[in-house]
């Protein structure tokens, strides 16, 4: 169940993404570093640039605002002073930029933004795009929620309300000139004027359908993109409106234009659309990883950038026809971590991806894993053994550290979702449909052991030879104090859904799960104590690192502390949104939390000055003494990992 809740794919819209997503937890950068995907992983909404190519600034979720001054080649993060997901921004120049986002966030720089500051308007709305247009660009308009619009004739200074004429939410806006304007937003709504904004004609040219975005070409001309594939076209100013069959039931998600004939359109399934008639007809044409894209900007007819998901930017330089990643860092689910030392680590994730770190998680190398199927678990004994375990009984070990890996027989279908040794050759793993399988041969064969349940089961933890627990759906607890040969349910009145747990000794553990249940055992798992977690969010991850101390983690980017024995949770501040599913802790800084979208994220400063002592864990069984992390590489090159190629500088002439 924890999988398949991880992996449910939702509508990449950017009104929704911000509007629907409440304030649980500060979000700051002071304490937090991105170390993939980089420069940062929250969903980017928009992007734009200043008449010189050069200076450009990117906004979206969790106050995120980047800068470049390379045309995209390189990017710094600024600071913004609302804490609200930021949707639509617009550059007049490469000092003079405005910002807007969601509670009647208006945000304005005058330096480069080296300083952005609040500009005060008459609305209460989420506001969602904005739009400066004439040779001075001192009018423009922002459109939001209810039906809101806004105009300014001063360049932003000072901004009155429009009547619209509607309730609906307004997704973007675009002009043509200081008369010529078009709006469109939900309920198939296109709103446009012809006389600056003191009337608004209203218009419905993809019945009833999200219309996501809307462009001026001309004084005439205007093109509509929305859902169900709805592109519609207007000659005479928003009058009337002619459908254009593009033969494609996906939802669009941008519409831009470079000039009154070129234009790109971007949909759900990943596609750009291009255009050379002024939108009479339409070319897909297929980005490696179908990412969704929700803007596009042309600096001229060649240049232009896209951004979205996991904080995605790309760079074309003919036109659209082919892109260039600007981020860096894969984008696959980040599942696990573990670190054998401080410096040593090794993640896994979706699409058969493993990840090595030499330098505390700086650098991610990726490894070979020949295959496709998500990673969901990894297990490491001493620093050079190694398990991983994933969907469709895939079983993956190492004897290097993580260099290479080779795959086990589980003779196993279900997926399997957490893995646990307490030897060089025992080991454990649970999954899907009751599944607990055990190994007496270091990974290499596994059998199925007889849980006495059906439902999906999501963690295991040893804490002695012969004691360990299984924790699973539905508020699934097992016991065993026989080594695995015999489970035990035990009885508790929870039916929330566990997701993990982790112990301390062979006495002291928690467990996590659904709305945001924490448990606590003092007797090894005999019985467990339902303690009041302060949020209702699902947590996937759970570390103790001390007899009464544990740190949770889980979706809208929820990291939990305690330190008197899950009494109380205290929320910790972070820089994203993002769904967290693991968690490793190894006292003071050394503090990262991974999940959805290749999100890797470490402390850069103490979390806490309280005493840190590592989980004791089971007694390991191995006949030699056990081998230290040491730095590796992997032993397989991975010349093509299979995403977007990277931009090259353009080199200038001298």
């Amino acid at each position: 169940m924890q999988k398949l809740l991880k992996n449910l794919s939702f509508l990449f819209l950017v009104a929704f993404a911000f509007f629907a997503v409440p304030s649980y937890a500060q979000r700051g950068s002071q304490g937090w570093t991105w170390q993939n995907p980089l420069p940062q992983g929250n969903p980017l909404y928009s992007i734009h640039f200043a008449p010189d190519k050069e200076t450009g600034f990117a906004v979206g979720s969790d106050a995120t605002i980047l800068k470049t001054v390379d045309g995209g080649f390189s990017w710094k993060r600024q600071f913004s002073p609302a804490e609200a997901p930021l949707s639509s921004v617009f550059v007049r120049d490469k000092n003079n930029a405005f910002a807007v986002g969601a509670r009647s966030t208006l945000l304005a720089t005058i330096n480069g933004g080296k300083d952005w500051k609040q500009v005060a308007v008459d609305a209460r709305d989420h506001l969602y795009g904005i739009k400066f247009t004439g040779k001075s660009l001192n009018t423009g308009w922002i459109v939001g929620s209810y039906g809101r619009i806004l105009k300014t004739s001063d360049g932003g200074l000072t901004w009155k309300t429009q009547v619209s004429g509607t309730q609906e939410q307004l997704l973007s806006i675009d002009a043509f000139d200081e008369s010529h304007a078009v709006a469109a937003g939900i309920g198939g709504v296109v709103l446009s004027t012809d006389n600056g904004g003191d009337t608004w004609k209203q218009s419905d040219p993809c019945s009833g359908a999200v219309v996501s975005d809307a462009a001026y070409l001309s004084q005439t001309t205007m093109v509509a993109a929305g859902f169900g594939g709805c592109v519609s076209r207007s000659e005479d100013a928003g009058q009337t409106w002619s459908r254009v069959n593009i033969f494609s039931r996906a939802d669009m998600l941008s519409v831009t234009f470079s000039d009154a004939t070129s234009g790109s359109m971007t949909d759900a399934n990943g596609m750009i659309w291009l255009t050379g008639d002024s939108g009479r007809s339409w070319l897909p044409f297929n980005v490696r990883t179908n990412p969704k894209l929700v803007a596009v900007h042309y600096g001229d007819k060649f240049t232009g950038w896209a951004v979205g998901e996991n904080g995605l930017i790309l760079r074309t330089d003919d036109g659209g026809f082919s892109w260039q990643r600007l981020s860096e860092g894969g984008r696959e689910d980040v599942n696990d971590i573990a670190f054998l030392n401080d410096e040593i680590g090794v993640a896994v994730g979706s699409r058969g991806k493993i990840w090595l770190t030499n330098n505390a998680g700086r650098e991610w190398l990726t490894a070979f894993s020949e295959t496709n199927v998500n990673l969901n678990a990894v297990f490491f004994i001493g620093g050079q053994k190694g398990w991983v375990v994933g969907d469709g009984g895939t079983v993956l070990r190492t004897i290097n550290g993580g260099a290479s890996w080779g795959a086990g027989i589980s003779n196993l279908t279900e997926d399997l979702v957490a893995v646990n040794f307490i030897s060089d050759k025992v080991g454990f793993a649970v999954g899907s449909n009751g599944m607990i399988a055990r190994t007496s041969s270091g990974g290499a064969y596994w059998e199925q052991l007889n849980s006495g349940t059906r439902v999906w089961l999501e963690d295991i933890k040893f804490f002695s030879e012969t004691h360990g627990i299984v924790v699973g759906d539905k508020g699934t607890i097992l016991r065993t104090a026989d080594g695995g040969v015999t489970w035990e349910k035990i009885k508790i009145d929870v039916r929330e859904n566990l997701y993990a747990v982790s112990f301390y000794d062979d006495k002291n553990g928690f467990a996590v799960g659904s709305g945001g249940i924490t448990l606590r055992t003092t007797d090894g798992g005999v019985t467990w104590a339902d303690q009041e977690s302060p949020l209702k969010l699902n947590l996937f991850a759970v570390q103790v690192y001390g007899s009464d101390k544990a740190i949770a983690a889980g979706e809208l980017g929820t990291i939990l502390i305690t330190e008197d024995g899950g009494k109380t949770w205290s929320t910790q501040p972070n820089i994203t949104g993002k769904l967290l599913q693991a968690v490793v802790y190894r006292g003071g800084d050394r503090l990262w939390v991974a999940g959805r979208g290749g999100t890797m994220l470490k402390r850069s400063l103490p979390l806490t000055p309280s005493l840190f002592s590592l989980p004791k864990g089971p007694p390991i069984l191995t006949a030699s003494p056990r081998a230290k992390p040491t730095f590796r590489l992997p032993i397989v090159p991975i010349t093509d990992d299979g995403d977007i190629p990277s931009a090259v500088p353009i080199k200038k002439p001298n």
